[in-house]
């Protein structure tokens, strides 16, 4: 048989498993979405499940029980997040044997609410503010038995930039001067500690209860201004900071440090389109203009701050 690197199980299948190992009567099971990893919603007579497989050779099992128990603690501070459903022994996270090797996956309740939509506005980027400033109190707090490689810049900026230029040298120059820029100034980032790692609106869901967090997959301990690069580029970080400092100070240094954060952020993506991405949507999704437009961000990055 010839070796799989990613399979795709069939919902019935799955819905049977996953019945069997939760006690639960699964009613229907549907593919939601397959990218980085498989998610499927599982419904039962009257509640909804959101099952997150995670693909073979990602993350070691231990580094996803970090993040689902970063999860259960932001809920146990009253933050909102979806929660998790443990298996009958206790643990958050079960492992799915696949053909190309054991999958790790959590399953939480389906959250209704909404992704916010264009026309945004400052009110919503104060509360998105405010929001983090709440997860990052929050994770303060946070301990874990369990390993998370962290968000520095071995990481998020050294490797991946090794993995890129293994394959396309183009810009080389470029990417090399940049994550020079990024080093040198590393010494200003002052407060560290448990990132989220993807701050963007997609991550968010309004709820009749108020803004929802979602998609703990890149969070870490690492620089805490690099969740600030998202949104920094846009019209509304004015009201974004404003919301955040009710809660929360800004150190001028580590607003400083947004530009070469920003920078790591586009040089970590930029490796998940030209390196991740191929092994599972192939070699054509290089030429789908995300990597394209990393580039060209980067290109004015370097017009910024070399």
């Amino acid at each position: 048989m010839v070796r799989t690197l990613r399979s795709l199980p069939d919902p019935r299948a799955l819905s049977a498993y996953l019945g069997e190992l939760y006690g639960l009567r699964f009613t229907g099971c549907e593919l939601l979405r397959s990218l980085v990893n498989d998610v499927y919603v599982l419904t039962t007579g009257d509640v909804r499940y959101v099952l997150k497989l995670y693909r073979y050779d990602g993350r070691h099992p231990d580094e996803i029980r970090w993040e689902a128990g970063l999860s259960e603690h932001l809920r146990s501070t009253g933050l909102l997040v979806p929660a998790i459903r443990p298996l009958p022994s206790g643990d958050l996270l079960g492992v799915l044997d696949a053909p190309e090797g054991p999958r790790p996956f959590t399953l939480s309740e389906f959250v209704d609410g909404t992704t916010p939509r264009p026309p945004f506005d400052d009110d919503l980027y104060a509360a998105f503010g405010a929001q983090l400033a709440a997860f990052h109190d929050a994770a303060d707090n946070y301990s874990s038995p369990y390993r998370r490689r962290p968000a520095d810049v071995a990481h998020r900026l050294d490797e991946p930039l090794e993995q890129i230029l293994a394959i396309d040298r183009a810009e080389e120059n470029l990417l090399r001067e940049l994550a020079a820029a990024v080093r040198n100034n590393v010494a200003q980032y002052s407060d560290h500690g448990v990132c989220h790692g993807d701050v963007t609106l997609d991550n968010v869901l309004l709820t009749p209860q108020g803004l929802l967090l979602l998609d703990f997959d890149l969070a870490a301990i690492g620089p805490r201004a690099a969740d600030f690069t998202g949104v920094a580029s846009t019209p509304y970080w004015s009201s974004f900071k404003s919301g955040y400092w009710k809660r929360r100070p800004i150190a001028a240094s580590d607003e400083a440090a947004i530009p070469y954060l920003r920078v790591v952020g586009r040089i970590f993506n930029l490796r998940f389109h030209l390196v991740d991405k191929p092994t599972f949507r192939g070699t054509e999704s290089r030429t789908e203009g995300w990597a394209a437009g990393e580039l060209e961000a980067l290109r004015q990055d370097a017009a910024e701050i070399l």
